[in-house]
């Protein structure tokens, strides 16, 4: 009877350790296959569906940035026009400049209204006669020369020197006043405020009863303007608006511009 007993409770022992056996041998397989299968899950997985609030949203701002690049191909548009005028604006005024400047070159040309030597004019008054015409034919040249630099080359830094030597080679000379108007139009363009001032004022208190005056009047009202001194800039706009010039309707239209009270 024990020894049957033995034997039956060993047969079960192994018959209970195959089974375990072939489990643990099959579990592996089993989380081996299903680690394989997890991906292909996830890689498989649908995208989240947009909801119609996203997609109002999406195509609201669509439409503004449709709206936002229109307005600014139409302020290019404006911007080039504008442009265009101006250059217009600026080319018709250096025409004019270039006109009044042959108008002076003529009128330094020989024989422009001057009297004719007759021949018995003594020939010591005839050498100083030719000595006098070829030195304003020098100073003319000299000073076309600097405003050929300022209105057909705009090479202002040279053009401020060729000017300030023609002034030292000629302070008194017939276009003394010219240069050094143009001198303040240059440091102007340039935006040296000060040194603009300083010419203009020069050519004020130097030649007050020049022709340019009014012009150097004009400027030096938006000079003190640009420096923030209101008070002498509509000192000096007043007075060139009351002048019988060209730069009368220029101050008139800065002043109703830039002081409208």
């Amino acid at each position: 009877m024990p020894s049957r007993f033995i034997l039956f409770f060993s047969a079960l022992l192994i018959s209970f350790s195959v089974t375990a056996v072939e489990v643990i041998d099959r579990y592996p397989d089993g989380e081996e296959r299903q680690s394989q299968r997890q991906p292909q899950a996830v890689t498989q997985a649908p995208m989240p569906a947009q909801s119609p609030a996203e997609a109002t949203n999406l195509a609201e701002l669509y439409y503004q940035l449709q709206v936002v690049q229109q307005e600014v191909l139409q302020l290019r548009g404006q911007v080039e026009e504008q442009a265009h005028q101006i250059k217009k604006l600026k080319q018709q005024r250096l025409d004019d400049y270039i006109d009044l400047d042959r108008r002076l070159s003529q009128l330094g040309q020989p024989g422009s209204g001057r009297p004719v030597l007759s021949s018995s004019t003594d020939s010591q008054t005839s050498n100083s006669s030719t000595a006098s015409g070829g030195a304003q034919a020098s100073e003319l040249q000299s000073y076309r020369s600097a405003i050929d630099l300022v209105l057909k080359q705009q090479k202002y830094d040279q053009a401020a020197d060729a000017l300030m030597q023609h002034l030292k080679d000629y302070p008194s000379g017939r276009y003394a006043a010219n240069a050094q108007y143009w001198l303040g139009e240059i440091y102007l363009l340039k935006n040296e405020l000060e040194t603009a001032r300083q010419w203009f004022t020069k050519l004020l208190s130097t030649y007050p009863d020049h022709n340019k005056v009014p012009d150097a009047q004009f400027k030096l009202g938006k000079v003190h303007h640009l420096l923030g001194d209101d008070a002498k800039a509509k000192e000096f706009l007043n007075k060139a608006a009351s002048s019988n010039s060209s730069a009368a309707s220029l101050a008139r239209d800065y002043l109703k511009l830039n002081f409208p009270s």
